[in-house]
């Protein structure tokens, strides 16, 4: 087959609502208000994130808001997932032929699979013809090139795993969060089918542990190591960067001790530096520094690093385990950039840092959590006029004497 035939064949499938009215079943996520403002600016729109949490979804979210205002012919979508081997002009090309006209619109899905992509797309930009969209599978300009290429003309969005909220919303379950001491119990349900979707949409409604640890393995993992990243970035070994996230996977929260790690392993220091480098570009891990006023001086301190999805299969080895989970759980919701840690290793779980406020936020997901004497010493060094302790189901809703508010877990997420 003539390579224009597949590249017809393939446009013809991606893009259907060039000769039918396609229905779109999209369930409100909260980063698209965000994206909203931008559809009609110039510059490109970007959608990075993990592979399965929602990017393609939210590309044809924007085809349907674009298809109210202009005709079905003016937009071209084509993912490049399995199609790297087309040149994206050869794309554009085959749709001129087609329609006898130029699109309006371009979105690329997947585009970090074509070669010297950012190019391309910055001299289709430069010609002021298009409005561009792409997405891609990590974040697509912290590589030099890339980011130099289109600085400027780009505005990058990370898409994230469902929030706990925005699972709520999509099970029909919203008005919950409205009053959580009324649902509570309600709530307590479905936090924990939550936890167990690991954030992913395709995995609402599944209850088998071990279907989802299946999935979270061949459908997110391997896809990202052996087949994404192995093209993209010089990995030796891609076996042994599994084996390091699957490490984190079992212990979120680790301080990493490279010197030691890297001999467990069997490789050098420089290159197990470069693998967590590398697993924080493919958003499969984060970092968070130890809290200092100087962020130059945080940078040097300790750092945690923690899987950037769930991990419903620890929830069944113990009470701790279980903890890290929750853990795992708040500090994505939050966003947290740090954690803290004094000389004498009393610890804060999470500090939230907006502007001059410092919020230090402790886990303690037991049935009697105790006070955590490191967050005292925390909220005494920084004078925080808000600090919360977050619990299995313990909630104190007026602050304690040492201006700590208590609160369940599954309230606590409904507010990110």
């Amino acid at each position: 087959m003539m390579v224009n035939e597949k590249l017809q064949r393939a446009l013809v499938e991606f893009n259907p609502f060039w000769t039918a009215q396609v229905k779109l079943e999209y369930k409100d996520r909260a980063i698209y208000k965000r994206l909203k403002k931008f559809i009609k600016e110039p510059q490109v729109v970007s959608l990075c994130g993990l592979r399965r949490v929602g990017k393609t979804t939210l590309l044809q979210k924007i085809i349907q808001d674009l298809l109210k205002e202009n005709p079905s012919d003016s937009i071209l979508y084509f993912s490049f997932d399995d199609f790297q081997n087309f040149e994206l002009f050869d794309v554009l090309d085959c749709f001129r032929e087609s329609h006898g006209k130029e699109p309006r619109f371009l979105v690329f899905d997947e585009i970090q699979k074509l070669p010297n992509w950012a190019e391309k797309v910055k001299m289709l930009y430069d010609t002021k013809k298009y409005k561009i969209f792409v997405s891609g599978s990590e974040s697509l300009f912290l590589h030099k090139g890339p980011g130099e290429s289109l600085a400027g003309r780009i505005y990058e969005f990370e898409v994230k795993k469902l929030s706990f909220m925005e699972y709520l919303a999509f099970v029909g379950k919203a008005e919950m969060a409205e009053k959580p001491m009324l649902y509570d119990m309600e709530l307590k349900i479905e936090f924990r089918k939550y936890l167990l979707t690991g954030g992913f949409p395709e995995l609402i409604g599944k209850e088998d542990k071990a279907m989802v640890k299946q999935y979270i393995k061949t459908a997110i993992i391997e896809k990202i190591i052996y087949k994404d990243m192995a093209k993209i970035y010089p990995i030796e070994n891609p076996a042994q960067l599994v084996t390091i996230l699957d490490i984190i996977i079992d212990n979120p929260g680790m301080i990493v001790d490279f010197s030691a790690l890297s001999q467990e392993i069997g490789i050098t220091r420089q290159t197990l530096s470069k693998y967590f480098e590398y697993l924080e570009m493919a958003h499969l891990v984060v970092k968070i520094y130890n809290f200092s006023r100087n962020r130059i001086t945080s940078e040097k301190l300790l750092k945690k690093f923690y899987p950037t999805f769930l991990s419903p299969v620890l929830t069944e080895e113990s009470e701790e385990k279980t903890g890290k989970v929750i853990e795992t759980a708040c500090i994505i919701a939050t966003d947290a950039k740090f954690f803290w840690r004094d000389k004498y290793k009393d610890e804060v779980d999470i500090v939230l840092q907006n502007g001059k406020e410092i919020t230090p936020i402790e886990i303690k997901y037991r049935n009697q959590p105790s006070q955590n004497k490191g967050l005292q010493k925390f909220i005494k060094k920084y004078k925080c006029k808000e600090s919360f302790i977050i619990t299995k189901e313990t909630r104190k809703k007026a602050k304690d004497a040492n201006g700590i508010e208590w609160v369940p877990v599954y309230e606590f997420l409904t507010r990110f």
